[in-house]
């Protein structure tokens, strides 16, 4: 991701940037994008003096907001429909228990994890999760994620950097393989407790 944006000039490095973060939370694209690459990348560039470390934030914060609130809108367009998504239908009503459950916990946990901050906003538009609620959660966790990450990689060492973010980056699709895992386990139980139960006539 570095030398890719090593190749634009610093105006157009910093669109590029933004596009990449709004796509990452804004589309389901986004699962496969390297949003923490990205920030690693602009707060080195800052580093050595490309663009300037108040505008790589501004940037980062921005397009990190953007694309939470168009997942969050995609996500109130599915509101009342049965499933989340066609993928494995009936595997998400337990993730729309957990947001219900703790609501800007989860938005705010979301963030910091690389499929959950592609996931979370949608789910929580599906839920029915209130906007105030969500942006409440979302808006300043979205900005501390990019500022966070920009600043860090900004005076520490890219290298150490990089390797959190990798670990960043490995967790959230475990976190949400985990997450489907407990769904299905959870709803297993529960059909075969059903089928368990005599029938009363």
């Amino acid at each position: 991701m570095s030398e890719l944006l090593g190749q634009l000039s610093p105006p157009l490095l910093l669109v590029v940037a933004w596009v990449f973060l709004v796509a990452e939370a804004g589309l389901l694209v986004g699962v496969a994008l390297p949003g923490t690459s990205v920030l690693v990348a602009l707060g080195y560039f800052s580093h050595l003096g490309v663009v300037p470390l108040g505008g790589a934030i501004a940037v980062a914060a921005c397009a990190a907001v953007v694309g939470t609130q168009i997942s969050y809108l995609w996500g109130r367009r599915r509101e009342g429909a049965p499933s989340f998504h066609r993928f494995a239908p009936g595997r998400w009503d337990r993730p729309r228990e957990l947001l219900g459950k703790y609501g800007r916990w989860a938005v705010a946990g979301g963030q910091w994890f690389g499929s959950a901050r592609t996931l979370t906003p949608r789910l929580a538009g599906w839920a029915g999760m209130p906007y105030r609620t969500f942006a409440t959660a979302s808006l300043p966790t979205a900005c501390a994620w990019a500022a966070t990450l920009v600043t860090l990689s900004y005076h520490l060492a890219p290298e150490i950097i990089q390797q959190v973010t990798t670990h960043l980056a490995v967790a959230g699709p475990v976190l949400v393989a985990v997450w489907l895992l407990v769904a299905w386990a959870v709803r297993a139980r529960l059909r075969a407790q059903a089928k368990a139960q005599p029938t009363i006539r």
